[in-house]
């Protein structure tokens, strides 16, 4: 199995450590000491990432679907890490967030009760495949639900999607709900299944 003593330091060339879902060198002589590594990126300049399958099914890992955004190797998937590359292309492409694949003019994103969008948008079917796989999805801190929705509909700083700075890897933009697009509190936001 692939382990964090199989990912090197891109500085130093020494092991990457591995704590709290982060690569960080703990080589005291090198220039990059404690610097957090994302997942995605050590994977990559390991050359161990594997790459990104689009559309369903999706690949399968430890029986569960392997989204889109969620960094790999042949061995491990880091499930609660995520590629910030294909997140930045998600947003800015109005890709799928679990499939990759381009979205319809309206597509779906899970809300929390304040609006925060968790991630980037879905197709229905997606979304379903999400909930039914994923406990943080709709557990008590995140309590997110299913919105129907246009880019015109999502903002971020504040700013609609087609104002706002497009996501960057290193600077990935959180989307929101528009403030005339929230739903009242307990509304039906077709999350029942």
């Amino acid at each position: 199995m692939t382990g964090p003593d199989d990912l090197p330091c891109a500085e130093c060339q020494g092991p990457l450590e591995y704590a709290d879902d982060r690569f960080f060198c703990g080589n005291m002589e090198c220039a990059a000491l404690g610097i957090e590594v994302p997942v995605w990126r050590a994977l990559k300049d390991a050359d161990l990432a594997v790459p990104p399958v689009v559309g369903l099914p999706r690949p399968v890992h430890g029986g569960l679907p392997v989204p889109w955004v969620a960094p790999r190797t042949r061995v491990r998937t880091y499930w609660r890490a995520l590629d910030a590359e294909r997140l930045a292309a998600a947003h800015n492409g109005w890709r799928c967030q679990v499939c990759g694949e381009a979205l319809p003019d309206e597509a779906w994103v899970l809300a929390t009760p304040k609006g925060a969008v968790l991630q980037a948008a879905l197709h229905e079917a997606c979304m379903y495949l999400a909930l039914k796989f994923c406990p943080h999805l709709t557990s008590g801190a995140t309590r997110a639900a299913g919105r129907l929705v246009t880019r015109e509909q999502l903002a971020a700083d504040g700013r609609s999607l087609s104002q706002a700075m497009p996501s960057d890897p290193h600077f990935l933009q959180q989307w929101e709900l528009a403030a005339d697009h929230l739903a009242p509190e307990g509304a039906n936001t077709g999350n029942d299944h």
